[in-house]
């Protein structure tokens, strides 16, 4: 699992921006337009995405701009093939569009279908002959990548599904990943072959980190589980189930789960403290204030020990916040808040659990606080922040800066069926103070 400044005028603005067209000699790449948008195109036109990862501070990024993109060659090759897109990967939408794809260096080109879905990438500086070699190739399905995949679907080989595997994995591509796990399980129902093993524990790491593990998932966790072994990756899937089971609210199933992979971790695992934060979840869904606070403050204790990266103690910190605010110890809840936030937090969606947390304490200027640095940091482009904004500004009393924040957050995120309802609530209530 899953990383700005003032109110309405903020909001509005972000609102308001304007999309350019970055031009080099050669490819037309639209920028400032939301990624969504682009994707929309795309299905009307029957074309992939040519997306331009780069970093500003990124030399090779600008050679590639200066030797590749100029040229007309591939600008030709761009115009007639794919919609070209440039995203600043630290920066606003293009933050989070890289971490949806895993881009871990630049220059990074993706190429993604009009559903979304990667069909390969280019990483590094290309001549432009070399380039359009490489994106037809890509085009047609004809990489390393493509073609293993080709092959395996003539003929199962567990070795190489693990292999391909692990390299989907890496992208964060779970349309291409999705279909050789399933037929890792229905080849080897018991996932006895290390690669079959791999194939599905890559699976269900992605659908964890995406929040969502499917019923076929959990229910062949639940049917391997005790055939692992000494495996320590059991524990992984006592974890994954366990997070699932608090997200459909099912604790006595989280509970369970969560305590059968701590059972099986060796002492000192960094695990632990997932499985703690997990059990500590369960409890609160089954409303065990004690329970809860326990197990929070082992995740808690457990992540010092193991010195684990400053996010994850943020996290546990907001886990054992919510544990005091359900046994009733608002003024210590809100003082656990401080302490997670008084670490440099730059991790868009802890600022926007910390501000939910925060109004749900009725501390109304911190919750805006905190979801005002949301929106700062993920530059305007992450929906959830947008969201936080909108109710944190609604809390104070800014109708006009929540709507402009909620229409925000829908705009970048057409799908999410909540800020849609809270964008018309805020809009309908308007309308009937106004009348």
């Amino acid at each position: 699992m899953r990383r700005f400044a003032p109110l309405a005028a903020l909001a509005l603005a972000l609102a308001a921006a304007p999309s350019r067209e970055a031009a080099a000699q050669g490819v037309l790449f639209s920028e400032g337009r939301p990624f969504a948008e682009a994707l929309r195109r795309a299905r009307a036109e029957k074309k992939p995405l040519m997306v331009d990862a780069y970093a500003v501070w990124c030399g090779p990024c600008k050679q590639l701009d200066r030797m590749t993109f100029a040229d007309e060659s591939v600008g030709t090759w761009a115009k007639k093939n794919v919609i070209a897109v440039k995203l600043d990967a630290e920066k606003g939408e293009g933050r989070r569009v890289a971490q949806r794809y895993a881009v871990r260096a630049f220059p990074t080109i993706l190429f993604i279908d009009p559903s979304g879905n990667e069909l390969d990438r280019i990483s590094g500086v290309f001549g432009p002959a070399d380039f359009i070699r490489a994106a037809q190739s890509i085009l047609e399905g004809r990489t390393p990548l493509g073609e293993a995949i080709a092959r395996l679907g003539k003929t199962w080989d567990p070795e190489l599904a693990g292999s391909i595997a692990a390299q989907l994995a890496q992208k964060n591509d779970l349309a291409r990943l999705l279909p050789i796990a399933r037929r890792a399980v229905e080849e080897d129902p018991e996932l006895a072959e290390p690669g079959a093993r791999d194939a599905f524990l890559y699976r269900i790491s992605l659908e964890d980190a995406a929040e969502k593990l499917s019923p076929e998932a959990l229910d062949v966790i639940e049917t391997v589980a005790s055939r692992f072994g000494d495996d320590p990756r059991v524990a992984i899937l006592h974890l994954v189930a366990a997070r699932e089971y608090v997200r459909r609210g099912d604790a006595a199933s989280a509970r369970a789960s969560a305590n059968a992979g701590l059972g099986k971790l060796p002492a000192g695992s960094p695990i632990a403290g997932d499985l703690y934060a997990a059990l500590s979840g369960a409890e609160r869904a089954a409303k065990k204030p004690d329970a809860a606070l326990a197990a929070a403050r082992q995740a808690v204790a457990t992540g010092e020990k193991v010195n684990a990266p400053g996010w994850v103690r943020v996290s546990r910190l907001l886990d054992l916040a919510e544990s005091l605010l359900l046994s009733g110890q608002g003024a210590e809840a809100k003082k656990t808040v401080g302490v997670a936030m008084e670490q440099s937090v730059s991790d868009t969606a802890l600022l926007v659990r910390a501000s939910a947390l925060l109004l749900r304490l009725k501390d109304a200027p911190g919750a805006l606080a905190r979801a005002q640095r949301a929106v700062e940091v993920s530059q305007g482009g992450d929906p959830k922040a947008q969201a936080a904004l909108g109710e944190a500004l609604a809390a104070t009393g800014d109708s006009k800066g929540a709507v402009a924040a909620f229409a925000r957050a829908v705009e970048l995120d057409p799908d999410d069926a909540s800020a849609k309802k809270r964008l018309d609530e805020l809009r309908r209530k308007g309308r009937v103070k106004a009348a």
